[in-house]
């Protein structure tokens, strides 16, 4: 987007930390929002490794799929916390697994990205650790690097392929939005804040729109944010999508010719769908699902 718009100025007690896994319902905003403050502040008051052994499993496993070429690729967390790599030439129906990181290391939903002849993939380790991986194809070699260490992750990641450069966004430390950025071979992460603490709770979205980096979360009680900067600038514009009580979990977003457009869970268990035309802060909406019927 070209233009800016101010992001609303109003607060909220606490923004909720992103978790292993989530759960939905069909609670109405008023009861969501008092569930997941109460949550909120359980989760602020353990520690990290508390936090990690007390989440709830959950029956659907935690992945990220890509075409790669001739192959499909699977990320996931694995048994035991571990992080697996999955990949079948297409038509083969022949699977096989590769060990990215060993049990213990793994706490979130994987993301991964094919990178020229690379595919990378980033979690959320260990004591809330910030971990990326890469591999060469063919070689079944992953090696790790630390994006951003102990206590700076609360979310899943987001990860973009951005010209010659790897980006990620997470939910940071205090429900902040941060976002990495690391010339491909350098093994050097830089760090910006896009919003600050209590700004944003779950995983964020986040899309390469031309010479700009989008990014869509959930921020104060329940909106829908979104963030747009040109590369290279560091300045960083917010918009608000839609008001309190529109966002729940996390919000998914693309790009789709000239329009952005994202859906989000509202408070309601319903379904809606948003577009932007580039340049424009005028964000429609449009109703997927209807309230509970998710």
């Amino acid at each position: 987007m070209s233009t800016t718009r101010s992001a609303t100025s109003l607060a909220r007690p606490c923004l909720r930390r992103g978790r292993k896994r989530s759960a939905r319902s069909g609670m109405s905003i008023t009861s969501r929002l008092s569930a997941f403050l109460a949550v909120a502040v359980m989760v602020l008051g353990v520690t990290a490794a508390q936090a990690e052994a007390s989440a709830t499993p959950s029956p659907s496993p935690s992945l990220s799929m890509i075409l790669n070429g001739a192959d499909v690729n699977i990320a996931v967390q694995g048994s035991g916390d571990s992080l697996m790599f999955y990949w079948a030439a297409i038509g083969t129906g022949t699977w096989h697994a590769e060990t990215v990181a060993g049990p213990g290391t793994t706490y979130s939903a994987p993301s991964m990205i094919l990178d020229g002849n690379t595919v990378d993939i980033a979690a959320m380790g260990t004591e809330n650790i910030l971990w990326f991986y890469w591999a060469t194809i063919g070689t079944g070699t992953w090696n790790p690097e630390i994006v951003a260490g102990a206590g700076s992750t609360f979310s899943a990641p987001s990860m973009i392929l951005d010209g010659n450069a790897v980006n990620i966004a997470i939910q940071g430390p205090d429900n902040t939005l941060m976002y990495y950025s690391a010339t491909i071979g350098t093994g050097t992460w830089s760090s910006e804040t896009v919003a600050g603490a209590g700004t944003t709770g779950f995983t964020p979205s986040m899309i390469l729109n031309g010479n700009a980096v989008n990014i869509a979360a959930e921020g104060v009680g329940a909106e829908l944010d979104y963030y747009w900067m040109v590369n290279g600038t560091g300045t960083w514009h917010p918009e608000t999508i839609a008001g309190i009580g529109s966002a729940f979990f996390s919000p998914t977003m693309i790009l789709n010719g000239n329009t952005v457009d994202v859906t989000a869970e509202n408070g309601n268990a319903g379904l809606i769908f948003y577009w932007a035309f580039n340049g424009s802060t005028t964000w429609q909406a449009e109703t997927v699902a209807p309230d509970r019927s998710l």
